[in-house]
């Protein structure tokens, strides 16, 4: 597909409303669009295709929420190279290029069975994600050789993910008016040399399977619930751990519980697993081999880590761009659809460069 072409479907898709949560519309265009082919449906999520015919299967896979847009992204349109909208790089772009692979009868005629994979709510609550629904409803998927997971990657292959956890700290002190802080005793201010010492806590290092990721520790938010001036009794700390693909889910919530040393009770509030990178497996070594691009690991969670965890390799390859992702005035370069749609049909045919 030309460039332009390629551009039009992606503006078509970001015309399509789906915030997190109301991707109804987008699901029904797409059930439109594919009707009369093999497709399944669960919630507001989509599988289309399958042959069965023994040829190994390879899902195409993209989310099809965004986050809410801002006052700075506006409709859809063009500006020179760049096409913008909410979603242009996160990820619509990489689902624009996953369908024009999907609806290419050369590329679903060649080596491998086609599979693609849209589903709804990544951007929210890891527990809302439908991707957990689809693997649970279509087991079979969990036969796949390789899942592509188109999210942004400027082009990159990036491998693996971070696992993500979210825990609650609560300091606890004594009520008091304010006026009279020595009768009471200051939860907020007992949090400080917690808080004092993440702030000046690098990151570590850790390398798997030949690629280094980042492990980090961010206080991401703070609460009270008392009057301003009342000496606060309970000050609690968000703390998100991202974590390298090396640790299990128990593993990373020990390493919390290191952390915070029980100065404070802690509770885990949300946790998303890592993805291991599997760098010499199967079809994830032939498309490293295949498709020109760096090999990178992914440093942030990607749905990589369900794949993971049923032991489907997978990896993230896409077109949008990490440092658009979420941003006021979101964009994507166009000519990055024409680069990532020729080095996945170009892998899609079995080429080796």
């Amino acid at each position: 597909m030309a460039a332009t072409a390629l551009g039009d479907l992606l503006l078509d898709l970001l015309a399509l409303p789906s915030v997190t949560g109301e991707e109804g519309p987008i699901a029904d265009w797409l059930e439109h669009r594919y009707a009369g082919q093999r497709l399944r449906r669960a919630g507001h999520s989509l599988v289309v295709g399958g042959s069965d015919d023994g040829r190994p299967v390879v899902l195409l896979v993209g989310h099809t929420d965004v986050v809410p847009p801002t006052d700075a992204d506006g409709d859809p349109r063009r500006d020179g190279d760049r096409i913008l909208g909410r979603g242009a790089s996160d990820m619509k772009s990489g689902l624009a290029v996953a369908m024009d692979c999907f609806e290419d009868t050369g590329l679903r005629a060649g080596p491998y069975d086609l599979l693609l994979v849209a589903y709804a709510g990544e951007e929210g609550p890891h527990d809302g994600n439908e991707l957990g629904a689809v693997l649970t409803a279509m087991p079979d998927l969990g036969r796949a050789s390789l899942a592509v997971v188109l999210e942004p990657t400027d082009l990159c292959v990036q491998l693996g993910c971070m696992g993500a956890l979210h825990a609650e700290v609560t300091f606890r002190g004594q009520a008091a008016h304010s006026a009279r802080p020595w009768q009471g005793d200051n939860a907020l201010t007992k949090a400080g040399a917690f808080l004092a010492e993440l702030h000046e806590r690098p990151p570590t290092d850790v390398e798997v399977d030949g690629l280094t990721y980042r492990e980090v520790f961010t206080a991401t938010g703070a609460w009270t619930d008392n009057a301003r001036n009342v000496v606060p009794d309970r000050f609690t700390v968000n703390i998100n751990y991202r974590y390298a693909p090396d640790k299990t889910t128990t593993q990373a919530e020990a390493r919390v519980g290191q952390l915070v040393a029980g100065r404070a009770p802690m509770t885990v509030i949300d946790q998303a697993a890592a993805g291991r990178p599997r760098r010499d497996a199967g079809l994830v070594a032939t498309f490293c081999d295949t498709v020109d691009a760096a090999v990178q690991p992914k440093q942030a969670w990607t749905d990589v880590a369900r794949f993971s965890q049923l032991g489907v390799p997978a990896l993230n390859y896409g077109p949008g761009l990490t440092t658009q992702a979420h941003q006021a005035g979101e964009y994507v370069p166009e000519h990055n659809l024409a680069a990532a749609r020729v080095a996945l049909a170009g892998f899609l045919v079995g080429e080796k460069r």
